[in-house]
């Protein structure tokens, strides 16, 4: 991106927003790592608290760790947090909001000032291992299934009768949703969705998020958000369940206990950030997941998506 233009972006206020899991590759995280004590502070509170080191498995894994959740979301986390920390470094862009997709509301609440450092690792590390032990013992998988809208979607999976076993777990954008459940009853919707020549594309996860398969961890998560200090956004805060501007300490809490079982509504939280009139969208992280999906959001079609990596 051309200087000018960066500075131009730069004095718009912007919306932040943090991605999720995705596909995880050895050497990931290496764009965001520093040999200054900002950064490394980040990486050492992570892997302090959750007990393994992040460095290592986000640079030499082995991959069939790296793809574990337990793994993957502490991982992530401590990449989505050291790129805001090389943003805010480099650049004056100005903040004035934060969305993050699934796990990455985590680090969004740590953008708003909700959470302090080691208070968003000791959650995303308890999250974490609550989901991993939930995929071991209620199997389930996930799909991508692209060109095809929520309602549409959310029509076939009700005439088939499957409401209770498969769940939209992402509304992405207009034509990008991913579902998830048991296997068998996905499998039958993916099925169907072959007939009707709409794509789909197995997700390499190990569970099924965001569906009834984690419904048991909604006690646990609650009990222990307790035990971690809030404090009140200091810029506007979109979350996944409710797609509404959320202030208050006990909603947030009650919107991360829900999203283990509810529907990511990513293409309402991004059409509520149009409506209120913000043009510029930055992706933190590694990944260009969010990026790719709002360049080809027709809700987003005027709006300057742009990427951490254009400013550090």
């Amino acid at each position: 991106m051309p200087l000018r233009e960066k500075k131009y972006h730069q004095n718009q206020e912007s919306i932040l927003f943090f991605p999720g899991q995705g596909r995880p590759y050895l050497g990931m995280g290496n764009r965001v790592y520093r040999d200054v004590p900002s950064i490394k502070e980040v990486w050492n509170c992570a892997s302090e608290i959750a007990g393994f080191d992040v460095r290592t498995v986000c640079l030499k894994g082995p991959m069939n760790k790296l793809v574990q959740t337990c793994y993957q979301q502490v991982a992530l986390t401590t990449i989505n947090i050291a790129s805001l920390y090389l943003l805010r470094e480099h650049c004056c862009v100005n903040e004035a909001g934060y969305s993050g997709h699934s796990a990455g509301e985590y680090s969004a609440l740590f953008a708003a000032n909700v959470l302090e450092l080691e208070s968003v690792f000791k959650l995303i590390s308890y999250r974490a291992s609550i989901m991993q032990q939930l995929a071991k013992n209620n199997k389930g998988v996930m799909y991508v299934v692209k060109n095809c809208s929520y309602q549409t979607l959310s029509t076939l999976i009700d005439q088939q009768d499957l409401a209770t076993k498969v769940n939209i777990c992402c509304d992405n954008s207009e034509l990008h949703q991913v579902i998830g459940g048991e296997y068998a009853s996905v499998r039958k919707v993916v099925n169907q969705l072959a007939n009707m020549k709409i794509e789909t594309n197995k997700l390499a996860v190990n569970g099924a998020w965001h569906t009834e398969l984690m419904s048991e961890g909604k006690n646990l998560l609650a009990h222990f958000l307790q035990t971690i200090p809030f404090s009140i956004p200091d810029k506007s805060l979109v979350m996944n369940v409710s797609a509404e501007i959320v202030s208050d300490i006990e909603t947030i809490k009650q919107n991360l206990v829900n999203q283990l079982t509810e529907t990511v509504r990513w293409t309402a939280t991004m059409a509520l950030w149009c409506h209120l009139g913000y043009h510029n969208f930055i992706e933190l992280g590694d990944s260009k997941s969010l990026y790719y999906l709002a360049k080809n959001s027709h809700t987003l079609k005027d709006k300057n998506i742009l990427h951490v990596n254009d400013y550090i």
